[in-house]
């Protein structure tokens, strides 16, 4: 599955919505945060590097997906997907006003 194509899925399954990346990269790092104990193995990727990353891809449309391994074998992924994505075609599941993300 494509990132984007979480677009296709219903607006229920929409855990927050940001029109900043500051904002979202928050979310994802409190999202994180929450399961930080249950690593395994631990973080391998330093939570500083993953945010660093989702705040450059972000403002450029760039879908951020971040998956990890817990204990018990269970796996976690937090992710922000990009709307209006710049690789899937699918509709926002949320209508906002169009707001050009400008590309670098």
């Amino acid at each position: 599955m494509r990132t984007g194509d979480w677009l296709a899925k219903p607006a229920a399954r929409i855990a927050a919505t940001f029109e900043e990346p500051e904002p979202a990269t928050r979310w994802m790092a409190a999202e994180y945060g929450k399961t930080h104990d249950q690593l395994h193995p631990p973080e391998r990727i330093p939570l500083e590097e993953r945010l660093a990353t989702a705040l450059d891809l972000l403002p450029r449309g760039i879908d951020v997906q971040w998956g990890e391994w817990l204990q018990r074998g269970r796996f976690i992924t937090i992710g922000v997907i990009c709307c209006p994505n710049r690789h899937i075609s699918h509709p926002c599941p949320i209508h906002r006003p169009y707001r050009q993300t400008p590309l670098q």
